[in-house]
């Protein structure tokens, strides 16, 4: 019975044993881990610093890139309504007069030159 008892404590013995050791690796290695991170944080602090300025640069040019789709989507739909209201003049006058209707043409060509020419 006491050689039963010896061998369960002794094994309980390895086993805290191989524990303890276990948990001085970590606790070296969590150490050394430490120290390279004290040893690294200027160069670490200065990449994301870097990071920071290139995130700010990133949301600057987002929002160049928003407006200038925010002033082109108004100067089509400026260009669409001129367009709508030319034709709808033009559908307008050619029911009434043909010479009117030309001179509506005349006067499209001459806004479809003015366009291409102000573009």
């Amino acid at each position: 019975m006491f050689l039963f008892i010896a061998t369960i404590f002794i094994a309980e013995l390895i086993i805290a044993l191989t524990l303890i050791t276990y948990i001085l690796k970590a606790d070296k290695a969590v150490q050394d881990l430490r120290k390279e991170i004290i040893f690294r944080k200027p160069q670490i602090k200065a990449g994301l610093l870097g990071v920071r300025e290139g995130i700010h640069i990133v949301r600057e040019k987002q929002g160049l890139l928003f407006e200038i789709v925010k002033q082109k989507r108004n100067q089509y739909l400026i260009s669409l309504a001129k367009m709508i209201l030319v034709y709808l003049l033009l559908f307008i006058i050619k029911g009434k007069c043909k010479k009117a209707a030309s001179i509506c043409q005349g006067i499209l060509l001459v806004k479809d030159v003015w366009d291409s020419v102000s573009a």
